[in-house]
């Protein structure tokens, strides 16, 4: 089943799509701003008060004997603090590990290929001091970090182990075996959750040593990543899109042991002494140390765009980067600078993924169109600016995805084939619930901006296949169902955006090299300027709020309050709390053309009618394309200067090649010999033009041939190439010594003939060598002998 079109469908069956290349039938572009009204998702809206996933957990047998003799028993999970976490390193040569420890050391891994042990190699890392107590009475006073670089081979399967005190000795004590597989890097899965927030179901025993809320959160979270690894084996890593616990402060020693539980429940799964994890800070990890403390992140040692928790970090798997942005922190400006360090480190990503907290394009109730599109304001235009592909969020505990986003417009492509082609903009999806610990309400309208969006109250998780020239997502619920339709984005080889069509055309209409025709110059240039009325109608213009929000951030003048209602406003949730028109030229686009101000929407009263939509922008760069591929270059009559795509020489009329034209014609390398308008480099023998009978070889004159030619008018003699009809004498060729008259051999004539040699004897117009006798002239009678006048 496929997601609604944007717009009706029959509107658009035949439109091809682009964004770096552009294929399609040139059309008129236009902007309008029609949005379905009646929404029609695959998988639809669910009232979360009619629930009752917490309750079915709590009465699963499984469950109640997983708390027992696991959880509480047994193993006696809920203490395990201080499991290992695998993140990601710089790239896919490197990883990185980190856990917590009683006692500080000497924190090392060792690691070996399978089958390998006696190879087996030594790498020690840092431990930094802390202080991390958790309910069952253990204090963690070290959070150990080690980095290997530059030794993982793709497709490879290792073993390791872990000591908090290594010894050269031999003496250490190494943690149980676990193992590592490396995947491609050419093609790759990962996989994909977002807020799990182990502990927020809710219980009596909340902050207590058997938090039941950590259980069953943390069981449900279990079941979601065996279930993600069955899906997909071969996951290269997971992407978290933040709140991997709930306590979202750290000010009491109950709350700072109650989110040890949290971690304890979120680092369970036995998957992840496999599979790396990259976790982006949500709003309920900021306010504490323990995040980077448990993990650790590559490339984060700037601690831009920082709170307590940590800052944001990045890395390279393959062709694609992937960057996570601490969206609790509104410094654009360090986050910009971020990007920027970035984006250099790999100039030529096929793949740019930015991952971050707040679903600033997304369509949860509580935080859509509050606090998150507050961080719109700071983090849209960066996605933009980087020419970012994908933008994965979380925080609203509903999925959704959007069409293509650019500068706050929709940029229209068919997507009915649950495909779009190097599209414009980027695609932004928020996670559902990881863990099913708290599910929200969508909006009571679906912005413009949203493709599809379900709440159904199952944990759920996506994956993501990337190829060389694809980008896939999978939703599941945890029970291995689909939770959404699939969606492929595709870019094509030496794609160009539109920006890029646009700086291509100008160069072009800007360059002295090359001459066009008026005509073809005047169709490009009226295709730029729909490509450019297209691209310019709907901009945003500069917000004056972004620069309030940044400039006050951290202060006691900051304008936003908790969930970006405005400050001092305690009713989050109400629109009569949201900033109010004119306060945002983006929020301004992007809500209210959609929501009146001062009340809720009812679904059945919107309509959305002014919603930005760009319309068009795939045909109108097509166009431009099309009318730089078409663009006639000027050509002078006559013979051109150098070859044409083919190899051949033309010669031109009228623009044209002249193919009724045959003769001679000059260019900058000589004279050539024309046959239907081309050089014919066969032609060998006499041809004529207006100066005279000239001798051509291999197509061209030489002008240095001097000898005898013939044509099917006679035998001629030819001096620099071309006919002296004024020359009368002997000359000689292979065959002979001919008696030349008027610059022609004249097989008429016998008689005797003189030259620098001598007086020979001709006949029929060649000396006779063989002729010995008598032969008169003017002169008198002479004795010939041999052909030659003997004087002697």
């Amino acid at each position: 089943m496929k997601t609604a079109r944007f717009v009706e469908d029959e509107m658009n069956k035949n439109k091809n799509l682009w964004k770096k290349g552009v294929v399609v039938a040139a059309a008129a572009a236009m902007i309008t701003g029609v949005v379905p009204s009646v929404n029609a998702f695959a998988y639809g809206a669910y009232d979360v008060s009619q629930s009752t996933f917490k309750t079915d957990t709590d009465n699963s047998a499984d469950f109640q004997n997983w708390v027992s003799n696991v959880w509480q028993g047994g193993e006696g999970a809920f203490s395990g603090t201080d499991q290992v976490a695998l993140t990601p390193g710089s790239d896919a040569n490197d990883l990185n590990f980190g856990w917590y420890s009683e006692s500080k050391g000497i924190p090392a891994v060792m690691i070996w290929k399978v089958g390998a042990k006696g190879a087996a190699e030594v790498f020690t890392g840092t431990a930094s001091d802390i202080s991390a107590a958790n309910w069952q009475g253990k204090t963690y006073t070290a959070s150990n970090k080690v980095n290997i670089e530059n030794y993982f081979a793709e497709n490879t399967k290792y073993c390791y182990q872990y000591t908090n005190d290594y010894k050269e000795d031999g003496t250490s004590v190494w943690s149980e075996q676990y193992t590592y597989t490396t995947q491609s890097t050419d093609q790759f899965s990962v996989i994909l959750t977002g807020d799990p927030q182990v502990g927020a179901s809710g219980s009596s025993s909340d902050r207590q040593a058997n938090d039941a809320s950590v259980a069953r959160d943390a069981y449900n979270w279990n079941k979601t990543m065996q279930q993600a690894i069955k899906t997909c084996p071969d996951a290269a890593f997971l992407l978290s899109a933040g709140d991997q616990i709930n306590e979202s402060n750290s000010n009491t020693e109950e709350v700072r042991k109650t989110r040890e539980s949290e971690y304890a429940g979120y680092l369970y799964p036995s998957v992840f002494r496999s599979l790396p994890i990259a976790a982006t800070i949500g709003n309920h990890d900021m306010n504490g140390s323990d995040y980077s403390a448990h993990f650790n992140n590559p490339n984060s040692g700037e601690n831009l765009g920082q709170t307590a928790a940590g800052s944001d970090f990045y890395f390279n798997y393959g062709d694609a980067l992937f960057i996570s942005l601490n969206s609790n922190n509104r410094n654009q400006a360090e986050h910009r600078k971020f990007m920027q360090e970035a984006v250099a480190s790999n100039p030529d990503a096929k793949w740019k993924v930015v991952i971050f907290h707040s679903d600033i394009y997304g369509s949860g109730q509580p935080h859509a169109d509050t606090d998150a599109s507050t961080n719109r304001i700071i983090f849209a235009p960066l996605m933009d600016e980087f020419d970012i592909d994908v933008c994965l969020t979380g925080h609203d505990h509903t999925y959704s995805r959007s069409y293509q986003v650019l500068d706050g417009n929709v940029v229209d492509y068919d997507i009915s084939s649950g495909t779009v082609a190097d599209p414009e903009g980027t695609m932004y999806i928020t996670t559902g619930s990881g863990s099913g610990s708290k599910y929200y309400n969508l909006l009571n309208y679906t912005p413009y901006y949203i493709a599809e969006r379900t709440n159904e109250c199952l944990p759920s998780f996506s994956t993501i296949d990337f190829t060389d020239d694809s980008f896939t997502i999978k939703t599941y619920d945890y029970n291995g169902n689909r939770y959404a339709d699939d969606f492929t984005i595709t870019k094509t080889e030496d794609a160009q955006s539109s920006d890029e069509v646009i700086a291509s055309a100008e160069e072009l209409l800007n360059s002295t090299d090359v001459t066009y025709t008026e005509e073809s110059v005047a169709a490009l240039k009226s295709a730029l300027e729909e490509l450019k009325t297209v691209k310019t109608s709907l901009v945003t213009a500069e917000d004056p709020l972004a620069a309030d929000v940044i400039a006050k951030y951290g202060t006691d003048a900051d304008p936003v309050r908790g969930y970006g209602s405005v400050k001092n406003a305690e009713n989050k949730d109400g629109s009569v709390n949201r900033f109010k028109k004119g306060l945002s030229t983006l929020l301004d686009k992007t809500i209210y053309l959609q929501v009146t101000e001062g009340k809720q929407e009812q679904s059945a009263d919107y309509t959305a009618e002014k919603a930005p939509v760009i319309k068009g922008l795939d045909k109108a760069t097509k166009a431009v394309v099309d009318a730089m591929n078409a663009l006639e270059t000027v050509i002078p009559d006559g013979l051109a200067n150098e070859p044409a795509a083919d190899g051949n020489w033309y010669y031109y009329k009228n623009n044209k090649v002249a193919d009724d034209y045959t003769g001679l014609a000059a260019n900058a390398y000589g004279w050539w010999y024309i046959q239907n308008g081309k050089v014919d480099f066969n032609a060998t023998g006499l041809t004529s033009n207006e100066y005279g009978w000239w001798y051509v070889q291999n197509g061209t004159i030489d002008f240095k041939t001097t000898g005898l030619a013939a044509n099917e008018y006679g035998w001629w003699y030819v001096e620099g190439s071309k006919i002296n009809f004024n020359y009368t004498g002997l000359v000689a060729n292979e065959y002979g010594w001919w008696y030349v008259e008027g610059g022609r051999i004249n097989f008429n004539h016998t008689g005797l003939v003189a030259n620098e040699y001598g007086w020979w004897y001709v006949e029929g117009g060649k000396i006779n060598f063989n002729y010995t006798g008598s032969a008169a002239n003017e002169y008198g009678l002479w004795n010939v002998k041999n052909g030659r006048v003997d004087f002697n």
